[in-house]
């Protein structure tokens, strides 16, 4: 135990001198040392910080997946689409566009398109409001006062339609709704729920609950029946027999655009 303890106490003098030499040299390298460790730890903070902004930022659309909050929109705004020889095909004006974040859909305040159909013939929509599902305006949903007038080449109105909402497809020029729709034209005022009006084609078709009332010089006339079909350049309205799945059709695409504006 001796011999053990005599070991140690000669190992400790002659470790002694070492230290006592070297603790100086510490003494004046440790302030620098702390200071040293607090800037690495500050810049480690900003550093942490910055790498935090920068990720939000990145992925702020997918934060973001069922945001109703619009990120981008113009007020009081014209667009218009043109065919590939720059032809102007229509023009779309409201008091408000908007496009939301991570969702391709754009929606629409007080929206008026104008559309022309031929050189001398155009037909224009008036609503409330628009959603388009893609923002490609293919297939526009309006809701709300729902007013579309088809005039001939000297500026007449050839019909007239009114309802709450129907979907309009621009460049097929159909517009079509399951709702209750009122359609007047020169002579008469016919109403029933649902309408395909096809444009191209010339056919105004209601597609359920029909009545029409005409009127002449001589008196008025009523006609009722399930589906009745408008021709344009005849101007003249036929009482139809045959039921069709129109109706329910046009309810399956409404819920198709509406799935649009639904969050995850």
């Amino acid at each position: 135990m001796l011999k053990n303890n005599l070991k140690i106490k000669l190992i400790i003098n002659k470790v002694k001198p070492i230290i006592d030499k070297v603790k100086p040299i510490i003494d004046k390298v440790k302030p620098i040392i702390d200071k040293n460790i607090l800037l690495i730890i500050f810049v480690s903070f900003v550093l942490i910080i910055i790498e935090y902004t920068l990720y939000n930022a990145l992925n702020h659309n997918t934060l973001d997946k069922n945001s109703t909050v619009s990120n981008h929109y113009l007020n009081n705004f014209v667009m218009t689409e043109t065919d590939k020889n720059g032809k102007l095909y229509w023009t779309l004006d409201g008091d408000r566009l908007e496009k939301f974040p991570n969702n391709p859909r754009s929606e629409v305040w007080n929206p008026k398109m104008e559309i022309q159909s031929t050189a001398t013939e155009s037909w224009t929509v008036t609503a409330e409001h628009a959603l388009d599902p893609d923002s490609f305006f293919k297939s526009i949903y309006l809701t709300g006062n729902v007013i579309f007038d088809k005039f001939d080449n000297n500026n007449n109105n050839e019909a007239q339609i009114k309802t709450s909402a129907a979907i309009i497809y621009p460049n097929k020029e159909i517009i079509e709704t399951e709702k209750f729709a009122t359609i007047i034209t020169p002579d008469s005022t016919t109403t029933g729920e649902g309408v395909i009006a096809d444009l191209k084609s010339g056919h105004i078709k209601i597609l359920s609950k029909a009545k029409r009332i005409s009127y002449t010089d001589k008196g008025s006339e009523q006609l009722e029946g399930e589906e009745m079909i408008y021709n344009l350049k005849k101007r003249t309205w036929i009482l139809l027999m045959k039921e069709t799945n129109d109706k329910s059709n046009i309810k399956e695409r409404v819920k198709t655009i509406l799935k649009t504006k639904k969050t995850n």
